[in-house]
């Protein structure tokens, strides 16, 4: 019924639906199942994202030395302005080896109707997105069909008997050794189940037989209830409030990376205290992941076959915004570099809409000729798929503006202010402690450690940090590269009674009116309070970790939004800075800002 616009579907057209999923799950095992040399295999194009730090199909640079320790190891753009188009033909790419085993399943099939049939689908099979900030994400979690151990087919097949396969979207079996074993004691492997202990820093060691996980426990098994739990509560506040802000932004550089800031890269008129989709993308790999998990950790992430799925979405985001700013794209001059390099690109090598993205060529004929993100800007009149969204845009003939409003109403979230209180905390560096960790963010709460419940009213959220480990190739980026991170504390400070005296004019709004801003909301000593933790939840001290590190720079905005009756064509003009108002920076550091386990500075 969602697919045919609300109405009853013939059972033709069910059955059809039902095939077209029975053979991309077949497919998909099918591609999972190819031998690890073969290219189109899922070891082979997983691995273009991290480890195994090899060329794939024999794409690399002349110039790379594998003894070199200061370029990155892997292809993929992080941190770039790249990230959001690098990551397009590389779903694609695992797209075109699922159409070719569906091909290749289609000479298998018995019954000519539907050796026929299968042969019509294969070349118009699709890859699916997950919305985890979606209503359905924020209600129930996560789907069952990325859980179970054997999926069913729902199409009746004449061909063969079996009802059901393995499932290949629960996990993937290593079929070679993956990273390296940890030589410091035996738990640290998985071989040590039922007493695997998940290690504190690095990246986790998977031998060969040993399958991906998500959440998992000493006996090296995915933990779903608890995946569950931390995705309904991370898209309820986090997620969908990450993804609301990041449409309200309309210039490609803050929304497509999570390293752009005022500081670091800006020209004076970005603030960046926005989420940038590459931050919410980080957020949710720590919250499918989860303490051990292959999705928390970038050198894996890939070997897990959600990453894709869960990539689908960003680029369905990406899409979205796109249409509705469709005349921001990435700045002709380098503003913002390539810093942490990749595979085939130096640290610090220009970063535009002509660089090529490899390993992903774009010709048949000529080896060296790769895609750019000129060649995929574009969904639908590009790269032959869409979404249900701008599809539905193009058949209204929605305008941009129409677009924007439709979207900021589909993630609005559960309370959404026009007045907002944003965190933003800069100078956070990301390989500081060997791998993926999480700041957790309290307020009026500075006892606060590790240990302290996120169920309590004063917890704010958490900001993940997407970070490789130190153990691997990337000397460079090990020692310069900081990010920035937002997190809106409106909601929390209502809760707590800490929000502006509404008004007579405020309507339903908790703060004030649009004629002057509040004062410091936090004078208090102790008033936020910063924890900085492991992917297990294990308490870090970022002084001992960075020796000399000046700490974050926080700071704490108090904005004005743009209510949504209000969205007209001229916002989506690139020229034009749309984004929230800021009425108040403030600043904040010690002792209003405190930081757990850290020596505090006198001053």
């Amino acid at each position: 019924m969602l697919m045919s616009g609300g109405e009853q579907m013939t059972d033709e057209a069910l059955n059809k639906m039902k095939m077209r999923r029975d053979v991309f799950l077949l497919a998909f095992a099918d591609v999972q199942a190819l031998d690890a040399n073969d290219r189109w295999s899922f070891y082979q194009i997983a691995g273009i994202h991290g480890l195994p730090h090899a060329p794939f199909d024999g794409v690399d640079n002349g110039d790379w030395d594998p003894r070199n320790p200061d370029w990155w190891g892997g292809y993929c753009q992080h941190g770039s302005p790249l990230f959001p188009t690098w990551h397009r033909p590389y779903v694609m790419l695992l797209e075109q080896s699922i159409i070719r085993q569906a091909k290749q399943f289609a000479t298998t099939l018995s019954d000519a109707d539907e050796k026929a049939a299968v042969q019509d689908i294969a070349d118009d099979l699709r890859f699916p997105y997950l919305d985890w900030a979606n209503q359905s994400s924020r209600v129930l979690g996560l789907p069952e069909v990325f859980t179970i151990t054997d999926v069913p087919l729902l199409y009746p097949w004449k061909s063969f008997s079996a009802t059901s396969i393995p499932n290949p979207l629960k996990s993937f079996v290593m079929p070679v050794n993956v990273g390296k074993p940890f030589s410091s004691s035996d738990v640290y492997n998985p071989t040590a189940k039922p007493n695997y202990v998940v290690p504190s820093q690095g990246t986790p060691y998977t031998p060969e037989g040993y399958a991906t996980v998500r959440h998992v426990n000493a006996s090296y098994q995915s933990q779903n209830d608890k995946l569950n739990v931390t995705l309904m509560r991370n898209a309820n506040t986090t997620l969908v409030e990450g993804v609301h802000a990041m449409f309200q932004h309309n210039q490609w550089l803050p929304f497509s990376n999570h390293f752009w800031s005022e500081e670091t890269h800006g020209d004076g008129s970005q603030y960046g205290h926005y989420a940038s989709l590459e931050l919410v993308h980080d957020f949710v790999h720590g919250t499918l992941g989860g303490s051990g998990g292959h999705m928390a950790y970038p050198e894996v992430a890939a070997f897990d076959p959600i990453f894709f799925f869960h990539h689908c979405n960003v680029d369905r985001l990406v899409a979205l915004w796109q249409y509705c700013y469709p005349n921001s794209w990435i700045p002709a001059k380098p503003l913002q570099l390539n810093s942490e390099g990749t595979y085939t690109d130096e640290p610090d090598s220009q970063a535009n809409a002509k660089t090529p993205l490899t390993p992903f060529r774009s010709s048949a004929q000529n080896a060296n000729i790769f895609v750019t993100s000129n060649d995929v800007r574009l969904v639908d009149a590009q790269c032959g798929y869409s979404y249900p969204e701008v599809l539905l845009a193009r058949k209204e003939g929605w305008t941009p503006a129409q677009m924007l409003d439709y979207v900021l109403k589909l993630y609005e979230p559960p309370e959404n202010f026009i007045h907002r209180w944003v965190l933003m905390i800069e100078r956070i560096v990301k390989r500081a402690f060997n791998g993926p960790f999480r700041i957790r963010v309290f307020i009026g709460k500075p006892d606060a450690d590790s240990t302290t419940s996120l169920s309590i009213p004063n917890f704010a959220g958490e900001i993940q940090v997407f970070a490789r480990s130190t153990g691997v190739r990337c000397a460079n980026c090990e020692q310069k590269q900081c990010m920035r991170a937002s997190l809106d504390l409106t909601k929390t400070m209502v809760r707590l009674g800490l929000a502006t005296t509404p008004l007579a004019n405020a309507r339903d709004d908790p703060f004030s009116s649009d004629a002057a801003a509040p004062r410091n909301p936090f004078t208090i000593p102790g008033s936020l309070r910063l924890v900085f933790v492991d992917m297990q939840g294990r308490q870090l001290d970022p002084s001992t970790a960075l020796g000399s590190w000046q700490g974050p720079k926080v700071s704490l905005y108090y904005e004005k939004g743009v209510p949504r009756e209000q969205i007209n064509e001229f916002m989506v003009d690139d020229d034009v800075n749309v984004s929230p108002q800021t009425l108040q920076k403030i600043e904040v550091s010690y002792p209003q800002l405190s930081i757990a386990g850290a020596a505090q500075r006198s001053s």
